[in-house]
């Protein structure tokens, strides 16, 4: 995805990840819910604020098509999954 920024007479384009914050600010609960949504499809079931405010951090519970329940730790500032 490319970001454009604009100042009169300039434009920059930046290249950015899907799911992926600038540097410098953290991701919402709702967007820690969406990686994970689009990540393992399903439906989320809860979001937990986990991390502290300099270490944000979430942990996603969700329930997978096939039945089975996970919980997902989501980095606040990366958006990087882990413990799945």
């Amino acid at each position: 995805m490319a970001k454009i920024n604009g100042v009169p007479n300039h434009i920059k384009i930046e290249n950015t990840r899907y799911g992926q914050p600038d540097k410098g600010k953290s991701i919402s609960a709702q967007q820690a819910a969406r990686i994970v949504k689009n990540k393992f499809g399903g439906k989320v079931l809860k979001v937990n604020n986990s991390g502290s405010k300099k270490n944000p951090s979430y942990r996603v519970k969700l329930l997978k098509d096939n039945g089975h329940v996970i919980s997902v730790s989501v980095d606040g500032q990366s958006g990087r999954i882990s413990g799945n």
